[in-house]
Order: C-alpha cells, then sequence, then structure tokens
C-alpha cells in the first residue's frame, strides 16, 4: 500500500475522532445546559411556592376587572393610573366588607354556638321525627344526634378557621400584598404578558390560540357561571332567613354562599334545614313562608339568571366543574375553585386532539 494511502487513512480516522469528540462534547454542554435549566425551574418554584395562591388570585381578580379598567384607561389614556385607581379601588371595597362580615358573622356564630348548646334540639326533632318514624323510635333518635353533632362541627370549625385567619393576620396581609401587585401588573401589561406565554408556548399557533381562548371562556364561566349565580343564589337566600326571621341569617347565609357556588350542590342544604328547624321551634308560618321562598325564589334563579349573565358562552361540563372546583380547591386553596376547571379543560383538549388524529399537528 502506497505510503500516500496510508497517510490519508490516519488523517481520516483522525478527523472522525475530532468529530467524535466534538460531538460528545456538545452533547455534554446539552446535558449540562438541561441540568442546569431543571435545577433553575426546581428551584424557581420553590422559591415561588408559598405565594402560588397569591399568584394565582392576582391573575384571576385581574380576569374579572379587566374590563373596568380598560373602560377606565380609555378615559385616563394611562395603563399605570388607571391599573392603581382599580386595584386601590378593590382594596377598599374588599377592606370594608371583610371588615364589617367578620364582625357580624364572629357574633352570630358564636350565639348560635350557645344556642345550640342551651338548646334541647333532641326533644324538638325527635317529636318531629317520631311522628314520621313511630316504629322505629331508636332511628328518630339516631338522625337527631347526628344533625345536631354535624351543626356543632359546623359552627366550631368555622369559628376555628376564622380564629386561624386573626392569628395569621400578618402572613395574610404578606399574601394580599403579593395578590394586589400581581393584579396591578396583570391589569397594565395583561396583553403583553398573554403574548409572551403564547411566544413561549411549544405548540401550534392553531393550539396556542385555542388554549388561550379556552382559559378565557372557562374562567369566564366558572366566575360569572358558577360562583357569581351561587353568590346572587346565596343572598337571595340570606334575604330570605332575614324576611322570615331564621337563627344568625348573616352566618347561614355565608354557608348558603358557599354550597351554592359548587355545581350539585346549592343552597338549599341551608334554606331547606332552617325551615325545618323554624317549624320545629314553633314557628311553623315562618319555616313554611322560608320552604316555599327557597322553592320558588331561591330555586329558579339560576335558571333566569345564568341565560343572562353569560348567554351561551362557554359551555363546560357541569360534571369537570364540579371535580375541577373541588379537587382545585384540594389542591390550591380558594382560588382552586376557579383554576381547577381550567387545568381539567386543557387536559381534554389534547384527549380531543389525539382522538381527531391531530396531536402530530399540535406542536
Amino acid at each position: 500500500m502506497p505510503k500516500t494511502e496510508k497517510r490519508e487513512k490516519r488523517e481520516e480516522k483522525k478527523t472522525a475522532r475530532i468529530a467524535v469528540g466534538v460531538a460528545d462534547h456538545h452533547v455534554s454542554r446539552k446535558v449540562i445546559a438541561v441540568v442546569i435549566a431543571a435545577a433553575l425551574v426546581i428551584l424557581s418554584f420553590l422559591i415561588v411556592r408559598p405565594y402560588i395562591s397569591a399568584l394565582l388570585f392576582g391573575a384571576v381578580f385581574a380576569f374579572i376587572f379587566y374590563t373596568p379598567y380598560k373602560k377606565l384607561n380609555s378615559v385616563i389614556k394611562r395603563p399605570g393610573v388607571s391599573a392603581a385607581i382599580i386595584c386601590f379601588l378593590f382594596i377598599v371595597l374588599l377592606a370594608a366588607i371583610i371588615y364589617f362580615t367578620a364582625q357580624i358573622t364572629m357574633r352570630e356564630a358564636f350565639n348560635l354556638y350557645m344556642s345550640i348548646q342551651q338548646l334541647d334540639i333532641f326533644d324538638i326533632m325527635n317529636n318531629i321525627l317520631t311522628k314520621l318514624f313511630p316504629d322505629q323510635p331508636e332511628l328518630a333518635r339516631q338522625i337527631t344526634l347526628t344533625m345536631q353533632q354535624a351543626l356543632v362541627t359546623l359552627t366550631n370549625t368555622f369559628i376555628k378557621q376564622v380564629g386561624q385567619v386573626l392569628t395569621s393576620a400578618p402572613q395574610v396581609i404578606l399574601q394580599l400584598f403579593v395578590t394586589f401587585f400581581v393584579m396591578f401588573f396583570f391589569l397594565k401589561d395583561g396583553e403583553s404578558i398573554i403574548q409572551y406565554i403564547d411566544e413561549i408556548l411549544p405548540f401550534s399557533n392553531e393550539v396556542n390560540q385555542r388554549l388561550v381562548k379556552r382559559s378565557k371562556e372557562v374562567a369566564y364561566a366558572t366566575i360569572y357561571g358558577q360562583i357569581l349565580i351561587g353568590v346572587i343564589q346565596g343572598i337571595a337566600a340570606g334575604i330570605g332567613f332575614y324576611i322570615f326571621n331564621a337563627p344568625s341569617p348573616l352566618f347561614f347565609t355565608l354557608i348558603a354562599i358557599l354550597l351554592a357556588i359548587l355545581p350539585f350542590v346549592g343552597s338549599w342544604l341551608v334554606w331547606a334545614p332552617l325551615s325545618i328547624v323554624l317549624i320545629s321551634s314553633g314557628s311553623v308560618i315562618n319555616g313554611i313562608l322560608l320552604l316555599v321562598y327557597g322553592i320558588i325564589v331561591v330555586g329558579t334563579i339560576d335558571d333566569l339568571v345564568r341565560p343572562f349573565i353569560i348567554g351561551k358562552r362557554a359551555k363546560i361540563n357541569a360534571l369537570i366543574v364540579l371535580i375541577g372546583m373541588l379537587g382545585g380547591m384540594a389542591f390550591l386553596g380558594v382560588v382552586g375553585l376557579i383554576v381547577g376547571p381550567i387545568i381539567l379543560e386543557y387536559l381534554f383538549i389534547f384527549i380531543e386532539l389525539y382522538r381527531t388524529g391531530k396531536m402530530r399537528t399540535a406542536f
């Protein structure tokens, strides 16, 4: 073999070894970059984790008040000032509601607790249940005891939770500060933030638009279709509590609002038992009127108000809403009521892409 050919082969082997070394170097650099990026993501999550709920609340409040902000900014023409005014007005409104509601509710909850301890509910309810179940006195006694224990437990839990909020006031104030700070920037730079998120998402433009559009629709349906209508329904029930002299009306109004927000549950779990309590305590007419009021007025609010508020927009399966709200609340707290359904809706978007064979075109 000529020396020239040997030299060429040596040069080829040397070049191949260099190429392999360069490739290995690039792979090593990529691995290091991925490890560093993953470490930064994990560390960032650990830093942000204590304030995740505050961040999400800020985004939700910004979404709720974005329309008033746009209208105000169209007049003032200064985004920062407009966002600051909206945040300030919301802080004043929220502080006033919390201050007056907490005072009255704590007093009513305490009075209700003392009344339950002093009132012989067993005799009152046992007389009614014995007439309903004349052949099963033990069943009547067990039902009465269960209702009494449930009411005492509910009242104790409520007082305990309010007490925990009061004792953790500094942490709550810090969380609120973060919430309003995030709300301010989401109002002022909301469009830029959405555009930035749209640019960094690894999906196709069609999927990005679908995710953003569906996020707005589900948030709108959850906030206005579930939460706002639930609040209206609970307030309507509360008006009935005041009119017909139900015990601790404000306390039970708050409970009715919380239950009315959840699909498949509703405020009837409050006004129906209260009607029975009024009847059993001697206020037969008020109890019957409250029951009729709950069925005719409170029970029909959903059918009357929902089409007016959300119309045909953002139809979402009620089961998804229920599971998303309950699971989201367990995972993220109150803000999970809104975030939970959105996350489940994202999952079903990708399931639909897979079902229709469009998953490959999603990236």
